[in-house]
């Protein structure tokens, strides 16, 4: 049920968002660039954990927020905004963090166990 109130809660965000965005004049071109330039990123944020990735999402943050300044191309915010709404509920109920299988850790408890032979 929670599930379902989310799902809908974000649908109208995002028809909201869009359906405003259309009214007031806003470039749908930049709403898409923005949108698939960071959906990936939100959708796989907990993949991040090395020094080089954090670097690299930083850095292209960064770079983005300044493109975005310099050629005032501000729309691309709303599709960065539709792109942190639906990829962080993707992320929150679909992308769950799953224990590797260990080898070493099997064969310890398979001998604690005395199931080896």
């Amino acid at each position: 049920m929670k599930q379902i109130l989310l799902g809908g809660i974000v649908a109208v965000i995002t028809a909201i968002t869009l359906i405003l965005s259309m009214e007031f004049g806003r470039s749908l071109l930049q709403i898409i660039a923005g949108f698939l330039l960071f959906i990936i990123p939100f959708t796989f944020i907990s993949s991040f954990k090395s020094t080089v990735m954090s670097f690299l999402l930083i850095f292209f943050c960064i770079f983005m927020g300044y493109l975005i300044y310099r050629y005032h191309l501000y729309d691309i915010c709303i599709g960065i905004f539709l792109a942190f709404i639906i990829g962080s509920s993707v992320f929150y109920f679909r992308i769950k963090n799953v224990q590797t299988f260990s080898v070493l850790e099997y064969k310890k408890n398979a001998t604690n166990s005395g199931e080896e032979k």
